[in-house]
Formats: structure tokens, C-alpha cells, sequence
């Protein structure tokens, strides 16, 4: 018989995983057996369905991302910003004053609150900054202002930004339905139906093997199980 379990202690992914093994299980071990056919169909169906609950799963995690990458480029560029404007004040320092004032200016061109645009304006005024600090004067002044490696960073964490913001609606053009409560709760009553199914044709002796197919799902049945602990 198949092993009883608690599946509310199966994150969605590993349930996908048991079905997937399960009908793998099956469909090697009887090819050609009409009475699984049907529980066969209906548990690849749902498998389908549910992934559509992992799906959202990712795209909540890469909204996370994106917002964390942002917060990154953002704690950047407000830092470089600052710097810039307190050189403005070192009077004692004309050198150094005066590179802040360039840098100032190239600032002010762009926006000095370009952060507070939509990710992808910021995202297209940070390059533009960044173009116009490749001049050889502007490159001067980030080494008098002491901010080559600061820019550096800024244009690290850009970087980062735009690559999980790309791979985030990506995720987002993904049309999904399902909650992590549904995906279990499709997944839960498919799994055992066709588990049912399976104890059935052992029960009756309908099916010839049948006892080793349910001993190979019992064994994937344990170490999912015990890695979901």
C-alpha cells in the first residue's frame, strides 16, 4: 500500500516533484496498463496547473529583488550625490571644489533626483550619467573628489538592477492563477486519487508488478518527506 503522509508539509515544489516521480514510476513499470491511464492523465493535468502556482512564487521573489537591487543603486547614487555637494563647501580646498562643482553640474544635467523616477527612467538616466563621466575631465575630477571606486559600485549595482528587473517581467508576462494554497490543494487531491487507484489494482491483483511500482513510490515518498523536514 502507499504510505500515508501529511501532505501540508510538501512545499508546492515538492509536490510537483512526487507527481512527477510517481507518474514516472507508473509509466515505466506498466507502459501499456489501461487501468492507469486515466489517473495518469488527470495527475499530469494537475501537475500542469499547479505549476502555474510556482510560477507567481518566483515573480513575488523577483519583485523582492528588483526592489532591493533598486534600494542598492539607489543608497549609491544619493551617497555620490552628497559627497559632491558637500565638496562644494571646502572653501580651503579650491582643487577640489572646483572638481565638485564639474561633477555638480553633470548631476544637475541628469536630474540630482533621478532616483525618485520610475525604474526604467532612473535606469536610463544612470547610463546617461555615467556617459558623461567618461570624459578625461570628468574622469580628473572623480579622482580629486575621491569617487572612482564609489562610481564604480554605483555602476555595479545598475548592473544588478537591470538584470533582475529584465528577468522580472519576464516572470511577469507569465500569466498565473493559482496560490500556493491552491497548488497544494490541486496537487493533495490528484495525488491521492491516483494513489488510490494504485492500491486498488494491488488490493484486486489486477495489475502483475504492481507491488514493486508501489515500493519504488514509497521510497520517493520517504525522501521527499524527510527533506521537507
Amino acid at each position: 500500500m502507499i504510505k500515508k503522509f501529511p501532505y501540508s508539509s510538501l512545499s508546492p515544489e515538492a509536490m510537483i516533484t512526487l507527481a512527477t516521480e510517481s507518474i514516472t514510476t507508473i509509466t515505466t513499470n506498466h507502459p501499456d496498463e489501461a487501468a492507469f491511464s486515466k489517473s495518469i492523465t488527470r495527475l499530469s493535468n494537475a501537475k500542469d496547473e499547479a505549476q502555474k502556482g510556482i510560477g507567481k512564487t518566483t515573480k513575488e521573489a523577483l519583485t523582492a529583488a528588483v526592489t532591493l537591487a533598486d534600494a542598492k543603486r539607489d543608497d549609491n547614487y544619493r551617497g555620490i550625490r552628497d559627497h559632491i555637494e558637500a565638496g562644494l563647501k571646502r572653501h580651503s580646498n579650491p582643487l577640489y571644489q572646483q572638481a565638485c562643482k564639474r561633477l555638480d553640474s553633470i548631476l544637475i544635467k541628469h536630474g540630482k533626483n533621478l532616483i525618485k523616477s520610475s525604474y526604467p527612467v532612473e535606469s536610463s538616466r544612470l547610463n546617461k550619467l555615467f556617459k558623461d563621466l567618461e570624459t578625461k575631465q570628468a574622469i580628473a575630477d572623480l579622482q580629486i573628489a575621491h569617487l572612482t571606486d564609489w562610481l564604480s559600485e554605483l555602476k555595479t549595482d545598475q548592473i544588478a538592477f537591470e538584470k533582475v528587473f529584465i528577468e522580472r517581467n519576464k516572470q511577469k508576462a507569465t500569466k498565473d492563477t493559482l496560490t500556493d494554497d491552491q497548488t497544494r490543494k490541486i496537487l493533495t487531491d490528484a495525488l491521492q486519487k491516483f494513489y488510490i487507484v494504485i492500491d486498488a489494482a494491488f488490493i484486486d491483483e489486477t495489475v502483475a508488478g504492481v507491488d514493486v511500482s508501489i515500493n519504488q513510490i514509497n521510497i520517493t515518498i520517504d525522501r521527499i518527506v524527510a527533506s521537507a523536514k
